[in-house]
């Protein structure tokens, strides 16, 4: 390459975020040194979308401080990466692994197992945005402070939970709009936070209680905050289709739709400020399946007039944590189905069968018009899917096919499943809904702008037990992050391997502010992927979803080994992180 050929070049990759001293290793060799980690003969896709370069990587501590032709260095532990493509390790924009949702199995166990999020770290996954959907049950500073000193396998930045914040201020009686009193008083929380207790902004459940009581100027009072120290806006949406989860038409009323929820979002967006992310997007339902183009046209026409909008999607055409489709409504307590009191071996075959003994005409085809509604919105009766059932000849069969087989309608057909199945699960059977279309997902991922997630939860495969041991979770808590790459990237050709790995690390780590992470580059910490892009397979099912993907070979987070050869190695070298402004040193 000529001088001004080198010049070019190196320009360029300035341009695209690359250190100077990584430009200049395509072409020269770096000074041997000794480093603690040598990673060597690897394909680097640094982050930053660039074209792909065999390069070494060197070491030192929890850094990368030298990026180049490394030959004759000497190092205490040296990897071939020879075949591998070597990447900044992947950033998860929606993982509930130390919020309520988590429970005892995740970064709060006693169980350092759980602690090492191993189904994250089998992916490349080196960082999780945690409190998704509102959920905080803690204040941020004891948060932190439990989780520093219990050790994590995967470093954490926190967002300050919506719900959480109407807890402590509303009180129990919560379930209301906010005056503007307690609005102030969850202003000064959420500022505390982002100040002194490093805080990247915060999360909303707006479809599920208390955040679904909060209206349009609640959220923008409380979204000011945010753009003093560059938080971000990331709400779980009120609708993500045609209705909520929880809309009953038996009940009366206009259902919330995508769209109204995009307009509060993007209103939110333009009187705030703030930076928004549509968290695990999704075109849902009916109405919108098909819809993907049509929604990333309203939002790419918002970020056209300066607003900072961004997205991520998990990537799979199913949707609900473990797929436990329960189609006869439970949220409402109207069918005599809910458990309230939580009661072990509860008995929702006796319940249901309370309700129907002393129902009327009106409140029966009230079930059954909310059936009919629920089937449709989760895809309809053609991509429902029973997974676990006591009759096994039901498992592996759509609903559809059921409903044939015995001639009922939806609403018939729901209920002989509750009756006729297993008493102590509610809806009596264990069904998937396929209520997305892979051709949408395809759309929002073809965007620059758009990240991944997981909405997935800390689990060990090893600890199922019982006839659901694989079917009760997501496929996505397993297999994201390969998937992400090996079908959408390479077989889908939805973009590049540099821009998808661009997508889900330098991109996030930008909006979260994270300057230190998310590209390969000396001065960078030393969070790396090394995998086999001929390998890298999703081997999840939804009949078997716990099952650790293929090709991920090592990870590294702040230097040490997560993944050495494959294997997991449970070292917990994880850190609960702050934004780059923040006061907080992590």
């Amino acid at each position: 390459m000529s001088a001004c050929g080198r010049a070019i070049f190196a320009g360029a990759l300035l341009l695209l975020g690359v250190h100077g001293t990584h430009a200049a290793a395509a072409d020269s060799a770096v000074p041997q040194r000794h480093f603690d980690v040598l990673i060597v003969d690897g394909e680097v896709v640094d982050g930053s979308g660039a074209p792909r370069t065999r390069l070494d990587i060197g070491i030192v501590g929890d850094r990368i401080v030298a990026v180049g032709r490394l030959g004759g260095s000497k190092a205490d532990r040296v990897v071939s990466a020879r075949g591998h493509i070597v990447a900044p390790g992947f950033l998860d924009m929606h993982a509930h692994v130390a919020d309520d949702q988590a429970g005892a199995a995740g970064m709060f166990s006693p169980d350092p197992k759980h602690r090492a999020v191993q189904n994250y770290v089998a992916q490349g996954v080196t960082t999780v945005l945690g409190n998704p959907d509102g959920a905080q049950s803690i204040p941020m500073k004891e948060q932190r402070k439990r989780l520093e000193a219990l050790g994590i396998g995967v470093n954490l930045a926190l967002t300050s939970g919506h719900n959480g914040l109407r807890d402590r201020v509303l009180g129990k009686n919560a379930e209301r709009p906010a005056s503007d009193e307690e609005i102030a008083g969850m202003r000064r929380i959420l500022a505390d936070e982002m100040e002194h207790d490093g805080s990247f902004g915060l999360s909303l459940g707006l479809e599920y209680k208390t955040g679904d009581s909060s209206n349009l100027h609640e959220l923008v009072e409380l979204a000011r905050v945010l753009p003093a120290w560059n938080g971000i806006y990331i709400p779980h949406l009120r609708s993500q289709g045609d209705s909520t989860m929880f809309f009953r038409p038996s009940l009366g009323g206009k259902p919330d739709t995508l769209d109204g929820s995009i307009d509060e979002t993007l209103a939110v967006a333009e009187q705030a400020g703030a930076t928004v992310v549509f968290t695990h997007m999704k075109a849902w339902g009916p109405g919108y399946r098909g819809q993907a183009a049509r929604l990333v046209a309203r939002l790419q026409a918002a970020r056209d007039r300066g607003l900072a909008v961004y997205m991520d999607v998990y990537p799979y055409d199913s949707s609900g944590s473990d797929g436990d489709f329960v189609a006869i409504p439970i949220a409402a307590d109207i069918y005599g189905v809910k458990n309230p009191d939580g009661i072990k071996n509860f008995d929702y075959k006796a319940a249901f069968k309370r309700f129907l003994a002393g129902a009327d005409a009106r409140q029966k085809d009230g079930l059954a018009t909310d059936i009919r509604h629920f089937v449709a919105l989760k895809g309809g009766a053609q991509n429902i899917v029973v997974l676990d059932y006591p009759d096994r000849s039901y498992v592996g069969k759509r609903l559809s096919e059921l409903m044939a087989q015995r001639k009922l309608d939806e609403a018939q057909m729901i209920q002989a499943l509750q009756l006729e199945g297993d008493a102590h699960r509610a809806g009596g059977a264990h069904m998937r809904s396929f209520s997305m279309d892979d051709e949408d997902i395809k759309t929002f991922y073809r965007q620059p702008w758009t990240m991944t997630s997981t909405d997935g939860w800390v689990v060990l495969p090893e600890e199922a037990v019982g006839a659901r041991k694989y079917v009760d979770t997501n496929r996505r808590v397993f297999g994201s992050y390969p998937r992400r790459i090996a079908y959408y990237s390479q077989q889908q050709g939805v973009d590049t391997l540099e821009e998808a790995v661009r997508k889900m690390t330098a991109l996030p780590a930008q909006v979260l502010r994270i300057n230190d992470r998310g590209r390969i580059a000396p001065g960078m910490k030393a969070d790396i992927a090394v995998f086999d892009l001929a390998r890298l397979r999703d081997n999840t099912t939804y009949l078997e979803p716990s099952v650790y993907p293929d090709g991920v070979d090592y990870v590294l987070v702040n230097g040490r080994f997560v993944v050495d050869g494959g294997k997991r190695t449970l070292a917990l070298p994880g850190r609960v992180l702050a934004p780059a402004d923040s006061h907080v040193v992590p």
